[in-house]
């Protein structure tokens, strides 16, 4: 189960962190409630997840962990979105639409 934590900047963009246990937990199935949750709609109504990134190679590069936080670290925009996938379970989104 994932523990979700919202972080405010007044003076920047919003962020907001997913932990997730990446021996158990599915990184794509994570990311795409947080996302949806985040935007307050169902998961079927946000993009779909391979139009900026292939789902089974995040699942393949992120299943399971090492003893060495951060070794794994991959970033990309999705649905307004800065996502930075830690291997160690943190899912950061970034808010980067304009007010």
């Amino acid at each position: 189960m994932s523990t979700q934590n919202h972080v405010s900047d007044a003076s920047g963009p919003h962020e907001y962190c997913t932990l997730f246990n990446p021996y158990v937990d599915s990184v794509v199935e994570e990311l795409v409630q947080t996302v949806s949750a985040l935007r307050g709609v169902s998961p079927m109504e946000i993009s779909p997840l391979y139009s900026v990134v292939d789902p089974d190679a995040l699942e393949a590069l992120f299943a399971g962990a090492t003893a060495t936080p951060n070794s794994r670290v991959v970033t990309f925009d999705y649905e307004g979105f800065e996502v930075t996938i830690r291997e160690h379970g943190c899912i950061t989104l970034t808010s980067v639409e304009a007010a």
